[in-house]
């Protein structure tokens, strides 16, 4: 997770990436190398000089450092996704835990609570630690709403009074 963590979330415009690739494909034959990619790496060294930026950048792979003079330097470094416990108020009491303090979801999504709470928390992300590296994936929405879905219907008290058969819950109403 480590390593390939940050990949679900390097999403750019394909317009954009074609245009980068080409720039440092057209750049690489011409031998006027301004563009280039250093995947897998880390900057260990910034140092701004009158005229430029030079900076050192280690691989991640190979442990190589690699020293740029550069007019701008760029740093693409992703996001951290939301702390669904913090979003959820007073009610994170009721939610469990696993040994390492995250929130412990099932493999419906749904986090797991304590016997003080009836209703379903869903996650639409966040699940990486339960439901591994593809989870975020955007081409996995589809199959993930479904599995909620399922849930959700599965979870529906059929004989609640005063609600018609097939009705589904809304705020406050037990799932």
């Amino acid at each position: 997770m480590d390593y390939h963590g940050n990949t679900n979330y390097a999403v750019v415009d394909i317009d954009l990436i074609d245009d980068l690739y080409r720039t440092a494909y057209q750049e690489k034959v011409l031998g006027t190398e301004r563009l280039r990619f250093l995947n897998v790496s880390r900057v260990v060294d910034t140092v701004e000089t009158p005229d430029t930026v030079r900076t050192t950048v280690e691989s991640l792979v190979t442990g190589d450092r690699t020293t740029l003079d550069a007019d701008v330097v760029v740093y693409a470094t992703g996001y951290l996704p939301a702390d669904a416990l913090g979003l959820l108020g007073d009610v994170a009491e009721h939610c469990l835990l696993d040994d390492r303090g995250r929130v412990r979801v099932e493999r419906d999504y749904r986090i797991a609570t304590g016997p003080g709470l009836s209703c379903g928390i869903y996650l639409q992300g966040g699940t990486e630690h339960t439901h591994g590296i593809t989870s975020s994936l955007l081409s996995n929405t589809a199959v993930r709403v479904g599995e909620i879905l399922d849930s959700v219907v599965e979870r529906e008290p059929k004989d609640a009074p005063g609600r018609p058969h097939g009705a589904v819950g809304g705020v406050g109403a037990p799932l």
